[in-house]
């Protein structure tokens, strides 16, 4: 199954963003008897004017990142096992290369929007002084006149104008080329913004009426399984009263939207998305900066909204078409979810989260981040003896190679950076311990479990000695990628002594 994601605006980058980490460390979809999906490959497609927002680039660069990284694990094969099991491409690459219309890129080509002022964009200028009495009644002047290469900036009657035109573009069709009975398409948004509020309900209609369209498999899109993520106000901004993006706003922006996606997309005479994800946070973020689009180019830190968001898309990919199909082919009432934390606290870590959520992340984040502890503190330590000497070996060269450099530096560097961002935030998300490396003190508010002499001690000798054991005349290492055998061993590795040495959480 391929699954579409459309993640548009600024907070569609940083949900994306928190879906890499989660892939990353091995979350995977699964279907309602808890089964990978298989054959699960996600094509992540950013939707955004301003191509100079710092949490687009960080996303593009972090998706880079890890499809480096994973290619080397497994090749191009879409099923993968542990760390960065989804498979995740772009789609030039989906398409095989084959296209010269457009760029092998995570991010839609905008060029049509570009540097132009809205009003040169739906050409104001030309129009007679009827229609311009006409277009000065539905826009106001600072809409008029906005640059449309910042975003948006808060109006989402400027995105429903411009972002219609991507039915006609080269990507959208190359979309609807290679997309097939099975797969679905998802996506993400904001609803109190600009961008994202106009772009989820402007995407759907299009697909929804593909029949409309010079596109290839009409009624694949017509009859396709759609989810959507609408995230709802969680941030807070400085110095925004009355300007064009104004805080004070939002609430009022979230309910205009609501009623007209209910009377357009979830409601009971449209049923255009089959199933809706609502999340937001009452406990306002840490004041950002105000950012129209031409300051600090809108770099937000992380927030715990984000990381629970990054798992809709997964849950949507694990649903059975049974619950969005009736017995006679037409679509089911749209499904609604929404989401709370076991227990609201304004300080967050594992045990906060419902069982769900916890059966979800926790075992994959908690040997994520052994594996880099272990990266980064010991394993060129070790380089040389034990499991690095079984077939295929590590030799001393293997920390120059790209993929180790690119995991080691730039990915984990992101990663830490994420780490940091989403404690730094209102509502402080602390899974780990920042700063500990002692191995049994690194996941906040779990301990080791009691043995003859106290708690179990647990350090890098401890993982040295599994990975050994489990190399050792393992036989399932022929053939494969030095890479793969490193990852896979350090994910058996850390699993058993997670199970072993840990109080269990779940």
């Amino acid at each position: 199954m391929r699954l579409f994601i459309f993640a548009i605006g600024g907070t569609g980058s940083r949900v994306l963003k928190s879906l890499v980490m989660l892939s990353a460390a091995g979350v995977r979809p699964v279907d309602d008897d808890g089964r990978p999906v298989p054959n699960f490959e996600i094509v992540p497609v950013i939707i955004d004017p301003h191509k100079s927002n710092e949490d687009l680039k960080r996303a593009e660069q972090l998706l880079n990142q890890y499809c480096l990284v994973r290619d080397k694990l497994y090749g191009r094969g879409v099923n993968g096992d542990g760390f960065f099991a989804n498979k995740i491409s772009t789609l030039r690459q989906v398409m095989g290369m084959t296209s010269t219309t457009i760029n092998d890129s995570f991010v839609f080509n905008m060029e049509a929007v570009g540097q132009r002022r809205f009003a040169d964009f739906i050409g104001y200028d030309t129009m007679d002084e009827p229609n311009q009495a006409l277009t000065s009644l539905l826009f106001a002047p600072y809409q008029l006149d906005n640059k449309m290469n910042i975003g948006f900036v808060g109006s989402p009657n400027i995105g429903s104008v411009a972002l219609n035109m991507i039915k006609d573009s080269d990507e959208f069709k190359a979309f609807a080329n290679v997309f097939n009975q099975g797969d679905r398409i998802f996506f993400i948004s904001s609803i109190f913004g600009g961008t994202g509020a106009a772009g989820f309900p402007i995407m759907v209609k299009n697909i929804r009426q593909a029949q409309n369209l010079e596109v290839s498999n009409k009624e694949f899109l017509r009859d396709a399984p759609i989810g959507g993520l609408t995230v709802l106000p969680y941030f807070s901004l400085n110095n925004s009263q009355g300007k064009s993006i104004d805080k004070a706003d939002f609430v009022v922006k979230t309910q205009s939207a609501l009623q007209y996606y209910n009377e357009t997309l979830t409601g009971a005479n449209d049923r255009n998305v089959n199933a809706i994800f609502y999340l937001g946070d009452q406990t306002p973020s840490i004041p950002y900066d105000y950012d129209p689009g031409n300051v600090r180019d809108q770099h937000d830190p992380a927030h715990l909204v984000e990381l629970v968001g990054a798992l809709a898309p997964l849950k949507f990919a694990g649903m059975g078409n049974d619950q969005f199909y009736t017995a006679g082919g037409g679509f089911m009432p749209t499904k609604a979810f929404e989401y709370g934390l076991d227990k609201d606290v304004l300080d967050v870590d594992f045990t906060t989260f419902g069982l769900e959520t916890r059966r979800a992340i926790y075992k994959p984040m908690v040997k994520f981040h052994m594996l880099y502890l272990y990266l980064r503190t010991a394993f060129a330590g070790v380089i040389g003896q034990g499991f690095t000497q079984d077939e295929p070996k590590l030799k001393s060269d293997f920390v120059t190679t790209q993929f180790y450099r690119t995991l080691t530096g730039p990915f984990f560097d992101r990663y830490t950076e994420w780490l940091t961002e989403l404690y730094g935030n209102m509502r402080h998300v602390e899974l780990f311990n920042a700063g500990e490396s002692d191995y049994a003190g690194i996941i906040h508010n779990v301990v080791t479990k009691k043995g003859f002499f106290g708690r179990k001690s647990v350090d890098a000798n401890t993982f040295t000695a599994a990975l050994n054991k489990l190399s050792r005349d393992n036989k399932k290492y022929a053939g494969r990628t030095v890479e793969y055998k490193l990852l896979d061993l350090f994910d058996q590795a850390a699993g058993h002594i997670l199970d072993e040495r840990y109080e269990n959480i779940n």
